[in-house]
């Protein structure tokens, strides 16, 4: 299912998106659902409930403009694939600043919106989510890795830190590293490991987490940790 959430204070602009969409998916053959919002406020009201494969926004709306929008997604979600659908070029700078994936004028969406989704379906279509599975007596329970900021030592338990809140296992954290197979962690001390995707910055030896959290990794794993973030980011 590839979910599409479209945001536009103008209804003949949402249902001619929404129309232009329709087509590509359908003659596509791809199972796809879209979400129409015509107030920004409105939309990211739900933000934190429901994440989005593609975000469709126009830039120009009363109160809060695209590109605040655009800000606010990345808060939450660190590799959120944005294309702008816009009568103003003059954000056009600005939008490539939230690392846009296209800014296509209205006047010439129908052509340049298909596009966009020949361009960017393989690279969505080939993402593959990866999943810790926490095992107890009575329960399991299924984790999505790029939902996990970090995960803390608490006594003879791993505390997972993730977008729904947190995850108990009775388990070393070594273990827990060894599972997670290094795809995009590192243990910053020996009583925490971060999720690559979610560190917003390091100052110090603090390390900056996107849930607003702030880590103190121990000073010999400095190094190691600038490499893993340049290796991860590519």
């Amino acid at each position: 299912m590839f979910n599409i959430a479209i945001l536009d204070d103008e209804e003949t602009c949402l249902v001619k998106i929404k129309e232009i969409t329709k087509e590509y998916f359908r003659g596509k053959g791809i199972i796809y659902e879209t979400k129409t919002y015509k107030n920004a406020e409105w939309f990211l009201s739900g933000l934190r409930e429901e994440a989005f494969d593609l975000y469709i926004l126009d830039v120009e709306m009363p109160g809060m403009n695209g590109i605040q929008v655009a800000k606010e997604i990345r808060k939450l979600y660190p590799e959120p694939v944005i294309i702008f659908v816009t009568n103003y070029i003059d954000y056009a700078v600005e939008a490539y600043e939230v690392n846009t994936y296209r800014y296509i004028p209205k006047m010439v969406c129908d052509k340049k919106l298909p596009e966009s989704y020949d361009a960017l379906l393989p690279e969505i279509m080939e993402k593959e989510e990866y999943y810790y599975v926490i095992e107890k007596k009575k329960e399991i329970e299924k984790i999505a890795c790029s939902d996990i900021y970090y995960i803390k030592r608490e006594g003879n338990n791993s505390v997972f830190v993730h977008r729904e809140g947190k995850s108990k296992q009775k388990i070393p954290l070594f273990i827990v590293l060894d599972k997670l197979n290094s795809r995009g962690f590192y243990q910053i001390d020996k009583g925490y490991i971060v999720n690559l995707r979610h560190v917003m910055k390091i100052t110090g030896y603090d390390v900056y987490m996107r849930n607003g959290t702030i880590l103190v990794m121990r000073e010999s794993r400095l190094p190691g940790l600038k490499c893993a973030m340049l290796d991860f980011w590519g």
